[in-house]
Parts: structure tokens; sequence; C-alpha cells
């Protein structure tokens, strides 16, 4: 009886031994196959950058600059000129607005403005000394180009200036009655003046933005291919439970058919020592 039962409790726990290898190495398992799962994850190293953008603003719009003696005349042409909202430059007020036409700055004003309005006044016409003010006014305005006015033969004449090329657009502009300085200029009207720059100038309405519709990509106007039959699956067979199961069971029934063929005990000397008991 106590051989038997030395013999069973060896046996038994061999199985246990192996049973235990069998689940150990189903668990390994399984665990890497979850860690590679999520290590080829959506999230798995993954990054966002973020950049920063600078804001370059530009110059619009046309700014009325007057030649000394033309502020009378100027001043009209600014209030027709301002009034057109493609002309308008956005970040012009009517304090600027009239110290480029030629009036002092108001008292109090900031050293910018009271500069603006001397180099206003030493403009004298087309040579360099002038073009370089002009391009100045024109920066520091923000403004694409510049409506200079001045008195020519006693009539007022106005030209473009574009402060990119340093040079006077060729096309010369005058009131719609062209009075003489002194006479009314008061009165002076400029808007056929207006109504040309507004063809050459005019900064073009911004349209609102549509999204169009996208067209379909080349391979989803192919047929579809057919669809995989229910009993195959997309997943290697090592990483179903199933077959690290059926692994084991199997290690498992190996295990004890090699103890119940091959008892551990069944050596020549026990054999010899069971006799000797009975």
């Amino acid at each position: 009886m106590l051989l038997r039962a030395r013999l069973a409790h060896s046996f038994w726990s061999r199985a246990a031994r192996v049973l235990a290898l069998a689940l150990a190495a189903l668990l390994s398992a399984g665990g890497a196959s979850r860690a590679a799962s999520d290590s080829s994850g959506p999230g798995a190293g993954g990054s966002s950058a973020t950049g920063a953008g600078s804001f370059v603003a530009t110059a619009e719009g046309l700014g009325v600059v007057a030649f000394p003696g033309a502020t009378e005349v100027a001043w009209p042409l600014a209030q027709a000129l301002y009034a057109e909202p493609s002309l308008r430059p956005p970040g012009l007020d009517e304090a600027m607005a009239r110290v480029l036409c030629g009036e002092a700055a108001p008292s109090g004003s900031a050293a910018p403005r009271v500069d603006l309005a001397a180099a206003v006044a030493a403009l004298r016409g087309d040579d360099a000394p002038s073009r370089i003010l002009l391009g100045e006014i024109a920066r520091r305005a923000s403004v694409r180009a510049l409506l200079t006015v001045r008195i020519s033969d006693g009539h007022p004449l106005a030209r473009v200036f574009l402060p990119e090329t340093g040079t006077f657009d060729a096309a010369a502009y005058a009131p719609d009655d062209s009075p003489q300085v002194g006479s009314s200029a008061t009165q002076v009207a400029w808007s056929a003046t207006v109504k040309s720059l507004v063809r050459v100038y005019a900064a073009p309405p911004v349209a609102p933005s549509v999204q169009l519709p996208q067209p379909a990509p080349a391979l989803a106007t192919h047929e579809a291919p057919p669809a995989a039959s229910s009993g195959t699956h997309s997943r290697p067979f090592y990483d179903s439970p199933w077959f690290w199961i059926a692994l084991g069971a199997a290690a498992v029934g190996g295990g004890i058919a090699y103890l119940v063929t091959n008892p551990p005990d069944a050596s020549p000397s026990r054999i010899h020592l069971e006799l000797k008991v009975h």
C-alpha cells in the first residue's frame, strides 16, 4: 500500500508540473500578443507638432499726398477717394489723411506723425529726394500707392506714385472742371478721377470660400473585391486562445501517457524491494 501511494503521489506531481508549464506558456503567449497589438496601435509612437505662423500686414489702398501749395485741391480728392471702399486704406484715420494732404500735425501729436508732416512739406517734384520721401511716406501709411497732387501751370494735376518701383505712373488726372487755383478751389470735384482709379487700382472683392466636392478616388470607382468567407480568420493561428489550450491539453495528455507507460519507480531495484516486503 505504501508503494502504491508513493507511485500515485509521484505521478500526480509530475502531471501537475506539466500542466503548470503548459498554462505558463499559454499566459506568456497571450501577454506577448497583447503587447504587440498595443505597440502597433494608433497611438504608438505618435507625436504632435505645432507650428507658429506670423501675420504679415500687406499694403492696401491709395493715399492722397499734396505737394506744397496743393492742400486745398488735394483734400476734396482725398474725401472722394476715401469714400470708395475699394480704394480706401484700412489703417488710415482722418488725422493722418489731413497730414498727408499738407496740413500741420495737431499739437501733441507723436513724433512719427510730426515727422510725416515734415516729409510731406519737403516734397518738391519728380527729383530723387522727393521719390525717396514718397516711398517712406507710403511705407508709414501702409498703402500700395500714393496719389500725389500738385499745381502745374496754375492747374491741379494728380499722378500715382508706385513705391515698389520708385517711379510715377504715366497717367495724369485732372479735376472734372479743371478750375484755376484760388477760384472756388474748395469746390473742386474729382469724380471722374476716382472712377478711373477704381478701374485700375481697386482691390478685387474677397469671394467667400466655397468647398468644392472632391472627386472620388480611382479605387472607389472599381468593383470591391469579394468579401472573405465567414470561416476564415484574419488573426494568426497563434493569437487564438484555443490553440494554446489545445497545445496545453496535448502536453498534459502526453505527459500522463508517458507516466502511465513508464512508471518512475519501475526500476529493477524497486521491484526487488517490493518482493521483499511481501
